[in-house]
């Protein structure tokens, strides 16, 4: 009886080891196997099997025309240079008082610094002579006048008396207007006023008690003095937007420290060349800042009148920063989704102009791109196939199904 009963669970044992056997080979077939809803990757496109979860999560938008709307772009605030003077001594000498400091107000011709110039005092010193062989040679002609007409003289002696006294006044005035052009005495003081040209603030000092200037070699001002209620604005404008740009032009100027409040500025000037790094084109506005909230390099927005041209505009969702490139996901077919590089016109909050590389009514991803981006990458990856991997469809978008 006992053989019997071992002989039964025997039997059960080995029934169960050979049910378990074909489970787990079952299992491992079952892995093996495909899955139907994984998307395949060939080149920038992904290709979706009819009905896959993933695909249906993926959000478009049509392109549509470009409307009559706002063109905004990146500006940079700026001194206006006609109401901007860069202070610096016409002649060599050591700084020795400093009369203003950075935020002073100024007015027209009044002394920032002083500095003891030797080369002013050797102009000083000529003037002075200047005028003592003025006065000699005046009182040689009166005196050659006098002998001449007493016939103690000859006459090539009163002419010579003439011409040594044209050539002192020529002296006397040179040295004049020397002293004059900078703005010294005739006293010889070796002392030399700097001044200011222009009323204005004191935006920028680079000077110090002692420090020896030299106009003869490269260096930044001493004082910068400006009127801050004039500002200028330089516009980066891409190129595809120059024939929306023109001097007289209206711009309206934003600043994220007033995000309430809007500057009215006028285009004065459009580069004629782009510039090379950038490729950009330089576009400079004028505007007033009479409260004066804005402030020298700033950045901000310039917000222009866009009319209605024959470009198109693109969901400002669709579009994501590749490296340096702007790309976004086309929609190329039922299931088929391609990455393409754009060059955009201008950039809105909910829109992006572009000139060419799309049409109207094509659809682009606006929700789901990040997705379509990690398959790219992963099929990319060493050992990769050209099935994209499982573990990427984790990112799905969750949303609403695709619009048309």
């Amino acid at each position: 009886m006992n053989c019997m009963s071992k002989c039964v669970r025997s039997a059960a044992n080995a029934m169960v080891i050979a049910v378990a056997s074909s489970l787990l080979a079952a299992c491992g077939k079952a892995a093996e196997a495909p899955v139907a809803d994984e998307p395949t990757v060939s080149r920038e496109t992904i290709h979706f099997s009819a009905n896959a979860p993933a695909a249906r999560r993926l959000v478009t938008a049509r392109v549509v025309a470009a409307h009559e709307g706002v063109l905004t772009l990146p500006a940079r605030l700026a001194w206006n240079e006609d109401h901007t003077s860069r202070v610096m001594a016409p002649v060599a000498g050591r700084i020795t008082e400093i009369l203003v400091q950075t935020g002073a107000s100024v007015n027209a011709n009044q002394i920032l610094a002083y500095l003891a110039s030797a080369e002013l005092g050797t102009a000083q010193a000529e003037a002075a002579r200047a005028q003592t062989d003025l006065a000699q040679a005046e009182r040689n002609l009166s005196r050659a006048k006098d002998l001449a007409e007493a016939g103690i003289v000859a006459r090539k002696d009163l002419e010579q008396t003439q011409n040594d006294l044209a050539r002192a006044r020529a002296e006397a005035a040179r040295t004049k207007l020397r002293l004059k052009s900078l703005g010294a005495a005739s006293t010889v003081d070796q002392r030399f006023s700097l001044r200011s040209p222009i009323a204005g603030v004191v935006v920028e000092r680079n000077t110090n008690p002692g420090m020896e200037w030299r106009p003869d070699q490269p260096a930044a001002p001493l004082f910068v003095v400006s009127d801050p209620t004039y500002l200028w604005a330089w516009v980066d404008a891409p190129e595809r937007a120059l024939g929306l740009l023109h001097p007289g032009q209206h711009v309206i100027i934003r600043a994220s420290a007033w995000p309430q409040e809007k500057f009215e500025a006028q285009i004065d000037y459009v580069a004629d060349g782009l510039d090379p790094v950038s490729r950009t084109l330089k576009v400079r506005a004028r505007l007033r800042n009479s409260d004066r909230h804005l402030k020298s390099e700033m950045y901000v927005t310039a917000e222009l009148a866009r009319p209605a041209t024959g470009t198109l505009d693109v969901p400002a969702k669709a579009v994501f920063l590749n490296g340096v490139a702007q790309q976004l996901f086309i929609k190329a077919g039922s299931g088929e989704f391609t990455r393409t590089t754009i060059a955009p016109l201008a950039v809105g909050d909910q829109w992006v102009s572009i000139a060419d590389g799309l049409k109207k009514g094509d659809e682009v991803v606006v929700d789901g791109a990040l997705y379509l981006q990690q398959l790219l990458e992963a099929a990319k990856q060493p050992g990769a196939g050209a099935t994209a991997q499982a573990t990427s469809q984790a990112a799905a978008p969750s949303g609403k199904p695709p619009t048309k």
